[in-house]
């Protein structure tokens, strides 16, 4: 188990545990020694690093390897850094990727628990059936439970996605008690669901990155294909549900401008899209304000996904 994460790193310190190859570039000193400068991760932060008499080593390691790291920290120019004295690739088995990525500070094992309390409760029938047979399969569980929900801007930590929808659950409890009209178990399949594509659109074991298939088809085609696949496995599954869900996972997006391949057509649809909309950008907001929060001045930094600067309010 990781023992040392570079939140706690000192000059002086005696280094002797595990990282991420966040970044490698083979550079040459000025006296012409040749050394590698790395950047190493963890889930606290990123530490630059240096591997002198690389020639061999140049080629065991790349950007995405787990490795194993012995030397010491010192001081560069007032910042820490490691020297590195052995380094070697780590097996898969020795890894958990909760120690080494961005990731949420609420367990994912409860959070998930939390997730299957609530579908639990949803009233009997096949809605109830598929989001079982959806949120059961242990499959999809391992993925989502540390999925991100997205690769910037919004919950782009291990376990976002989960974290995410959880705050889309209640919210979506609450709206549904402020409109009786609302088909309450709609909108929850809905708020489950829009995003279910993205523990295959998205890979998060090594750093976040599209996968082939997620860069290719996108997590709204690849969440209806998921969707559909068990829907079709439960017997007598109402056509009018099944094209209900669909939409909702087509018209999550809002508008066609922003990816949306269809727009909200019915109250449940437009609900899924609103909550999602405000809890991503309510998320993009305050990852902002921490990023500037000693930032000088009455405004953030331009926040790339709401295209503005934010007021800073006491």
């Amino acid at each position: 188990m990781k023992s040392q994460f570079v939140a706690d790193l000192a000059p002086g310190t005696r280094l002797e545990t595990t990282f991420l190859i966040h970044s490698k570039e083979r550079k040459t000193a000025s006296n012409g020694r040749p050394y590698l400068d790395l950047e190493l991760r963890d889930a606290s932060g990123i530490i630059k690093a240096k591997v002198w008499d690389c020639d061999r080593l140049d080629q065991d390691v790349e950007p995405e390897d787990f490795v194993w790291v012995q030397g010491n920290v010192d001081a560069y120019r007032g910042t820490p850094q490691v020297v590195v004295a052995k380094l070697r690739r780590c097996r898969d088995e020795e890894i958990d990727p909760r120690d080494y990525l961005p990731r949420s500070k609420r367990d994912p094992e409860e959070m998930y628990a939390a997730l299957l309390d609530r579908v639990r409760r949803v009233a009997e029938g096949p809605v109830r059936a598929l989001l079982l047979a959806v949120f059961e399969d242990p499959t999809i569980a391992e993925k989502y439970k540390l999925a991100p929900a997205a690769m910037s801007y919004h919950h782009a930590y291990l376990g976002g996605l989960l974290e995410h929808v959880l705050s889309l659950i209640e919210l979506g409890d609450r709206v549904c008690d402020h409109y009786p009209s609302l088909r309450r178990d709609l909108v929850l399949a809905g708020l489950l669901l829009h995003d279910i594509g993205k523990i295959e659109e998205l890979a998060f074991r090594r750093g976040f990155r599209y996968t082939t298939r997620g860069q290719l088809l996108g997590h709204i085609t690849i969440g209806l294909e998921m969707v559909n696949e068990k829907m079709r496995a439960i017997p007598d599954f109402p056509a009018g549900v099944r094209e209900q869900l669909e939409h909702i996972i087509l018209a999550h997006h809002g508008e066609l401008e922003f990816g949306s391949p269809k727009e909200p057509a019915f109250p449940e649809a437009l609900v899924i899209h609103a909550l999602d909309n405000l809890d991503s950008k309510l998320e993009s907001m305050r990852v902002q304000y921490e990023a500037d929060k000693n930032r000088e001045g009455d405004f953030t930094a331009r926040n790339p996904a709401l295209k503005r600067e934010l007021l800073k309010i006491e």
